[in-house]
C-alpha cells in the first residue's frame, strides 16, 4: 500500500534579473515533513511552475499517493483536463516546456497524483509559504542555468 502525502507547489519569476525559483512543501499527516527549492536563471515563471511539481514527485523514490496544490492553472488544467496526454498521443511537440512535460508525464505514471488547483496570493497559508520559497530561492541563490531540451522522438 502506498503512503499519502500533500504537497504546495510554487514558481516564481523576477523578470528584472531574469531568475526564477520555484518550491514545494511536502507533507504528511498534516505535518511538514520537506521543504524543496532552488531557481534558476534565463527560464519562464511556466518552467518553474512545471519543475516545482517534477522535483516534489522526484523526491520520492517509492510509488506514492500525493494531493499537488498549485496556484498555477497552466499545469493543473494541462494535467486535469487532459490536455498534455492528448499532446503526446498526437505528437504534438510544438508546445512549450516539452521537455519538462515529458518528465512529469513519467513521473505520472509512476505515482499516484491528483492536482488541486488554488488560488495565488489568497489566504492559504502553505501556498503563500511555497510562494515566498520560490521568490527566495529566484533572487538569493546561486543560481545556475535554465538549460532547455530539445525534444528527439
Amino acid at each position: 500500500m502506498c503512503e499519502s502525502y500533500v504537497a504546495y507547489c510554487d514558481g516564481s519569476f523576477q523578470p528584472k534579473i531574469n531568475t526564477g525559483g520555484w518550491a514545494s512543501i511536502i507533507l504528511k499527516d498534516g505535518k511538514v515533513i520537506k521543504k524543496l527549492y532552488s531557481g534558476l536563471i534565463n527560464t519562464t515563471n511556466n518552467r518553474m511552475e512545471l519543475k516545482a511539481v517534477i522535483e516534489t514527485l522526484k523526491y520520492f523514490k517509492d510509488p506514492i499517493n500525493i494531493t499537488i496544490y498549485s496556484d498555477s492553472q497552466y499545469v493543473v488544467n494541462s494535467v486535469v483536463m487532459g490536455w498534455v496526454y492528448a499532446w503526446f498521443e498526437q505528437q504534438d511537440y510544438d508546445k512549450k516546456n516539452m521537455d519538462l512535460w515529458f518528465e512529469l508525464i513519467d513521473l505520472l505514471k509512476f505515482h499516484n497524483v491528483s492536482f488541486v488547483w488554488v488560488k495565488g496570493h489568497e489566504d492559504n497559508t502553505m501556498n503563500n509559504y511555497a510562494d515566498m520559497l520560490a521568490q527566495h530561492a529566484a533572487k538569493c541563490l546561486n543560481l545556475q542555468e535554465d538549460h532547455v531540451n530539445s525534444v528527439n522522438v
